[in-house]
């Protein structure tokens, strides 16, 4: 009994093996045709003949007729599929006359409307176009249709006509509700502070519903330095309501910026070091805030200290809020003090105005030498306009950049009334990509001070690594100044790019009657490691039209790290 059923089984088994192999076997198709112009077009879309299945073969014959329509051989037709032998079938083709061109009447004013700002030839309610033009066309109207609130909609060709050489069809439209976007996932961040979704990007809910739009606002928030997108975001449409789903992951956005400068004292011929350090913590509360602490030495006993904080959105509201204070030291001539605080407003998610308030005093020792300095308050109102859009790689990162600041200042010293100021700012940058191995980088600054008169100790300091290089920090005072600094960069690969450095600065110092124009050249390079990006640059710094001079060469050294 048991042999029996073994046997019966194996018997299952085989029966089974060979309809599975009947089953996998091969199909081919001969198509039948009766004109050399047939045989043509059957060459042309129907080089396939072999298929694993009938229904693999059925596929292919309605992609064959979907090229076919397209093409204007809108009355073609496949008929009689037979099975002619075990694994092979036969059908027979006629391609029909050839269309030319197809007339669609549209009763609907809007779509005619739109058809005609495309671009689209209009007529009495309809259109011309070519039979190829018949799916690009709704693709057209059903993107339209999603840009102005109704998604769903569905259009579709009725009515066909075919004569020998033209066609005529209606266009059904089939409209739904127009659709609000309703709600806003986030996956993968839970803690992402929400206000930058409707603050920063723009998006809120329920809004009506505009596919790109959508995407372009979402697009928007990749600019921020904390976060990532793990994958594309979606949108889930259901019976009542419509969803965005975004998919975030939290990044470590700290960054560590430090700089050395190498340079000789003019007096002894000796090195000097000057330098500073620049740590920025951002986004550890989960409220995309953002603490600053600077501090810089030149090297000539001149010390700046400086921190910030600034804090978005604050109470889920469209401003954000920022302050801080600044103390500033040289030697034992003068020091200065200045607190600020700040409210912007966000005009896209690039953009912002900010009015700001500035309380500065400077000290000095009663047995000062210096005439020119004087103990003073200040006061200093003003606007601001700023645009930051981030893009490219983690070693070039900045691809526009634009800070206006402009007020006004009231000075009171102990020997004079108060003086009536104008101050002025402009930081502005930007990377050009010539292709992909070659850039060329642009930064401007600008600072003005207007007065009747002007102490030495609230004058501008400029000069180094974030002005003109080959010159020492903070080593040009003036009350005016412009620097531009311009780079040609050549990239080998994603990891590293060599550049020039070729800066120019004028400047005024009006409290000694100075005016002059002084360059820097050089040359640097910048390369991504696994602690950050190292650059090195080496300037030379002209000035009062002196003959250059290696000795009076500086080399910058600046590490960026984020953490």
């Amino acid at each position: 009994m048991k042999l029996k059923q073994i046997s019966h089984l194996l018997l299952l088994t085989l029966c089974l093996l060979s309809l599975h192999k009947l089953h996998s076997q091969n199909v081919s198709l001969d198509i039948l045709t009766n004109s050399k112009t047939e045989d043509s077009l059957i060459a042309k879309y129907a080089s396939k003949r072999q298929f694993n299945s009938l229904k693999e073969l059925q596929v292919e014959l309605k992609e064959i007729s979907r090229s076919l329509y397209q093409e204007g051989y809108l009355q073609h037709t496949f008929r009689n599929l037979i099975n002619e032998l075990q694994n092979t079938y036969t059908v027979e083709f006629a391609s029909g006359r050839k269309t030319r061109e197809l007339v669609l009447y549209i009763y609907d004013e809007k779509i005619i409307e739109f058809l005609k700002r495309s671009g689209y030839k209009t007529g009495n309610n309809s259109i011309t176009i070519q039979p190829k033009e018949i799916s690009t066309t709704l693709n057209l109207l059903s993107k339209n249709a999603a840009e102005n609130g109704e998604p769903l909609t569905t259009f579709q060709l009725i009515n066909i006509s075919v004569s020998e050489t033209t066609a005529s069809a209606e266009l059904k439209i089939r409209r739904q509700e127009k659709r609000d976007l309703t709600a806003i996932e986030i996956k993968g961040y839970d803690k992402f502070p929400r206000a930058y979704i409707k603050h920063h990007a723009k998006l809120r809910t329920p809004s009506l519903f505009q596919k790109k739009e959508i995407l372009e606002k979402t697009r928007s928030l990749e600019n921020l330095e904390f976060i990532t997108f793990s994958k594309t975001p979606e949108l889930q449409f259901n019976e009542d309501n419509t969803s965005l789903y975004l998919y975030i992951d939290k990044k470590n956005a700290n960054l560590f910026e430090g700089f050395l400068g190498f340079g000789s004292n003019e007096d002894d011929s000796k090195l000097r070091l000057d330098g500073y350090i620049n740590l920025k913590l951002q986004n550890n509360f989960n409220y995309g805030e953002q603490i600053n602490l600077t501090y810089k030495g030149n090297g000539d006993n001149q010390q700046t200290l400086n921190i910030n904080t600034q804090l978005p959105f604050i109470f889920k509201s469209p401003f954000s809020f920022s302050a801080g204070i600044k103390i500033f030291r040289q030697d034992s001539t003068f020091s200065n003090t200045s607190q600020f605080a700040a409210t912007s407003l966000n005009i896209t998610a690039n953009s912002a105005i900010t009015l700001s308030a500035d309380f500065e005093q400077s000290t000095i020792p009663q047995n000062s030498l210096n005439l020119n300095n004087e103990t003073y308050n200040k006061q200093i109102y003003a606007g601001e306009f700023s645009y930051n859009k981030k893009e490219g790689s983690q070693l070039q990162p900045e691809s526009a950049l634009i800070t206006l600041t402009a007020g006004t200042a009231f000075r009171k010293t102990q020997s004079s009334n108060i003086t009536n100021q104008f101050v002025a700012n402009l930081n502005a940058g930007y990377n050009f990509t010539i292709n992909s191995s070659h850039h060329i980088h642009l930064s401007n600054k600008t600072a003005i001070l207007l007065s009747e008169t002007y102490l030495n100790n609230e004058l501008f300091r400029f000069g180094g690594i974030n002005s003109i290089r080959g010159f020492k920090e903070n080593s040009i005072v003036s009350n005016t100044y412009s620097t531009l600094q311009t780079e040609y960069r050549f990239s080998p690969n994603p990891k590293i790019y060599f550049n020039t450095v070729m800066d120019a600065a004028y400047f005024e110092n009006d409290l000694i009657n100075q005016e002059e124009l002084i360059y820097s050249f050089g040359l640097g390079a910048s390369l991504l490691t696994n602690a950050g990006v190292l650059k090195i640059n080496l300037a030379n710094g002209i000035q009062n039209s002196q003959k250059f001079d290696f000795s009076n060469s500086i080399l910058h050294l600046t590490l960026i790290s984020r953490f």
